[in-house]
């Protein structure tokens, strides 16, 4: 008699290879949403920290540091500023990168120690970075060799901060100095400055570096002259130093809705990329985080209607808005 042997027929192989794969389509989503817990929870804490060390600077020097300090060169880049998470940096145990800064000519700071990817500016800091964000680039060639780093965070610049020209100043970060547009005279704000209470306004938020249609519109969109059309993942630079995109780097605003995307083309215009530049948003399923001036971390639905979001970024419009969670 032939010994019998043990094993499995090829139906059998099959069926268990069918549940297999079965129990991964079914673990792979737990396994993706337990990754996305973490990573919101990991950008909360960033933001957090963010709050945190605006507070800190408020209380050393008794106001937030400026959005931009905006500086005017008769040659270009004419604009070239100093950004708040230059001036954040100390606080948040990042010293020793702005350790030196230079704040006469921060065009500069893109050449020490030398031009190119191992500059100052092109400094890589992970505490600016969301780990859901995105990016396939970092740190980027803004042109002429000079390189920035990306940030996932923006400072409220108010219900509009982009375009430097027409910007509201009604947030907490905003450009001034005598490259600013709009406040050239504008005075760091002030705690007793946010009349609509600390809980009910924006002090940090998120921005994403993904959008499919803005960069096929980069690709095709004609803007006008002295301006650029940049695909997202060239935007977002925290210590931007030169040119009039600094403002829409580092101060957010509400301009825009949360989940807002420029048209699909044909049909996009310059003016949808211009809205689009310093719009809150992220890759979080369903919002973003903010942070508020009394430094909680809420999550903000993006279903919020525009006009309460424009409100929440307002900090003087007198009125107060609802929990946004």
């Amino acid at each position: 008699m032939m010994p019998r042997r043990n094993g499995f027929t090829l139906i059998e192989l099959l069926v268990v290879i069918a549940i297999i794969a079965i129990l991964i389509g079914l673990l792979l989503p737990a396994v993706q949403k337990v990754r996305e817990a973490a990573s919101r929870m990991k950008c909360q804490n960033h933001l957090k920290q963010l709050a945190l060390a605006s507070h800190n600077y408020e209380s050393a020097q008794g106001r937030y540091p400026a959005g931009v300090m905006m500086l005017a060169f008769p040659s270009a880049p004419r604009f070239r500023g100093i950004t708040l998470f230059v001036a954040l940096a100390p606080y948040l145990e990042q010293g020793n990168i702005t350790q030196d800064w230079n704040l006469t000519d921060p065009l500069v700071n893109t050449s020490i120690p030398a031009p190119g990817p191992t500059s100052r500016t092109a400094t890589v800091v992970p505490i600016f970075l969301c780990p859901s964000d995105r990016i396939a680039q970092n740190p980027v060639n803004s042109g002429s060799n000079r390189w920035y780093a990306l940030t996932s965070y923006g400072g409220n610049g108010g219900s509009r901060s982009y375009d430097p020209a027409v910007a509201t100043n009604d947030g907490i970060f905003f450009v001034i100095g005598p490259g600013s547009q709009t406040a050239p005279n504008g005075q760091p704000v002030r705690l007793a400055d946010v009349t609509d209470g600390l809980s009910n306004t924006a002090l940090f938020g998120e921005r994403s570096h993904v959008d499919a249609n803005n960069d096929a519109a980069a690709a095709v969109v004609t803007p006008p002259s002295g301006s650029f059309a940049n695909p997202m993942g060239n935007l977002g630079y925290w210590a931007n130093s030169g040119g009039r995109l600094a403002a829409g780097d580092v101060t957010m605003s509400a301009f825009v809705p949360i989940n807002m995307r420029v048209p699909p083309l044909p049909g996009a215009t310059y003016s949808d990329m211009e809205r689009r530049v310093n719009a809150f948003g992220s890759e979080h399923p369903g919002g973003a985080n903010f942070a508020r001036c009394d430094g909680s971390v809420r999550f903000v639905r993006e279903s919020l209607a525009i006009e309460q979001l424009r409100r929440f970024c307002s900090r003087s419009d007198g009125e107060i808005l609802a929990d946004v969670e």
